[in-house]
């Protein structure tokens, strides 16, 4: 009876995990979509509406830095209103001087190129490609899956099958 109840509860706990990873798995492999399909979007010319630094958290590695860029951009006679930077959950874990450096690229009143989609002229992107942050994210995806399926599939063991096999291996 107990070694079922277990069975049970790791199986509970594996479909949860698998629909966390799907999840991640899902969201990870459309951002690596768009960010390798956005290489090839047409171009417009944009203008960088307002630039905003935000604290992340003073860690062992110091304060890191959130980004938040808001640009407009004409696409056939009607203007759009965008802020993503590129196909990553986030703009952030800048230090200092990479935030410098950012804030000197996207200052406000700077003309940039805007990649926008082809067909929603209201998705763009300011950096194209594919970003590492999305192929980690894909990778702990598929960890998760392996330890979904080890909780699938590894026998449930009670612990008097333990004390068993230990004794008889005493003897």
């Amino acid at each position: 009876m107990e070694r079922r109840v277990q069975k049970q509860a790791r199986r509970i706990a594996a479909v949860f995990i698998l629909l966390l990873a799907s999840l991640l798995l899902g969201d990870r492999l459309f951002l690596l979509w768009m960010g390798t399909s956005s290489a090839d979007w047409p171009k417009a010319v944009g203008v960088v509406q307002s630039f905003e630094a935000s604290p992340v958290d003073a860690g062992r590695a110091g304060e890191t830095w959130r980004v938040k860029i808001e640009y407009v951009y004409e696409v056939d006679g009607s203007v759009f209103q965008a802020e993503r930077v590129r196909f990553t959950k986030r703009f952030a874990g800048l230090d200092q001087d990479a935030l410098e450096l950012v804030r000197s690229r996207y200052a406000p009143g700077t003309e940039v190129i805007v990649h926008h989609h082809p067909a929603r002229h209201s998705l763009a992107v300011l950096e194209p490609g594919r970003d590492t942050q999305a192929w980690f994210g894909l990778l702990v995806g598929l960890g998760l899956v392996l330890i979904a399926a080890v909780f699938w599939l590894v026998p449930t063991r009670t612990a008097g099958s333990r004390v068993a096999g230990g004794s008889s291996r005493n003897a």
